[in-house]
């Protein structure tokens, strides 16, 4: 294995920094761009991407990933870039990508709100396939309630405590989604009567945006919904789900997928025990079956 350093420049000129992994078996029999999730992630997506991407170098399969925009050796900020900016930086990355391995069939791996991204890119990157790890077929909004639900009901509260926090997380996502600026938001969580619910949702590790940069980097974001990129998509896409994610609504992503995505291109497996991260929970050990079905869903579609 050997690894080259990339740059893209975007279409705003930002300059996008990663890494391309190059297997011992030349030429690569494939080439895939891991785009990480939310957050500022690095190209390494924290711990996630390494074991994955060592699992794909093993049998000849070449990996490029980034660091976000403000992140490692990246310009920019992360925070100025909604769901289609990020597609359009992973479009530059990968052809970048591709004029090192020209002729390597090539295509793109994103891991939860990198799902969403790598939708949004499938059609202007041109890629050959498309795999969604732990991708919503949802909206922000649609995931982050599923998520707030879940980790409220999981803290035990009393069912009147549960009913007020939910109900405060669905006003605020309504108050980002109608364009609310900055400080009316701001004296909004500061009304005492909220307090509560406001500490109830802290303690349940909800997305409650809490400065100016954060709040308005959601407001691009929360309504994105995927439905027209799932129905554009004219490559095999992989969606792979862990059947033990607390955070992304499986069922209903999985039944959106099998709706609008043409059914001759795609692909569905929704592995038993597996968390978010497609790991069983508590652990760093991917669910078994997982690594399999993501290089045969390569090695298939780039035969």
């Amino acid at each position: 294995m050997s690894a080259r350093e990339l740059t893209a420049v975007a279409t705003d000129g930002v300059t996008l920094a990663g890494s391309l992994w190059l297997p011992d078996e030349r030429p690569p029999r494939a080439l895939v761009l891991m785009q990480p999730g939310s957050g500022p992630s690095d190209r390494d997506n924290d711990v996630l991407f390494p074991p994955i991407r060592e699992a794909l170098l093993a049998v000849g399969i070449a990996v490029t990933s980034f660091d976000k925009r403000g992140v490692g050796a990246s310009g920019g900020s992360w925070l100025t870039a909604d769901i289609e900016r990020q597609a359009g930086d992973l479009t530059a990355a990968l052809s970048v990508a591709r004029g090192e391995l020209p002729g390597t069939p090539a295509g793109l791996f994103g891991h939860s709100q990198g799902g969403w991204v790598v939708l949004a890119a499938a059609a202007p990157s041109h890629a050959e396939f498309v795999i969604t790890n732990s991708g919503p077929g949802v909206t922000p909004r649609t995931q982050e309630a599923f998520a707030t639900r879940g980790h409220l009901a999981a803290l035990g509260l009393e069912l009147e405590r549960e009913v007020e926090a939910a109900a405060t997380f669905d006003e605020l996502a309504f108050t980002l989604s109608d364009g609310t600026p900055f400080a009316e938001a701001s004296e909004w969580m500061a009304d005492p009567s909220r307090r509560r619910a406001l500490d109830d949702l802290a303690a349940a590790n909800a997305f409650v945006p809490t400065t100016r940069e954060l709040w308005d980097f959601a407001a691009t974001i929360v309504d994105f919904d995927p439905a027209d990129a799932l129905r554009g998509i004219r490559v095999p896409l992989l969606g792979l789900f862990g059947g033990a994610d607390d955070i992304v609504p499986v069922d209903e992503s999985a039944d959106r997928f099998a709706e609008l995505v043409p059914p001759e291109f795609l692909s569905l497996a929704v592995l038993a025990g597996g968390d978010h991260r497609l790991q069983l929970p508590g652990t760093e050990t991917f669910v078994p079956g997982y690594l399999d079905a993501l290089i045969s869903f390569v090695l298939t579609h780039t035969h």
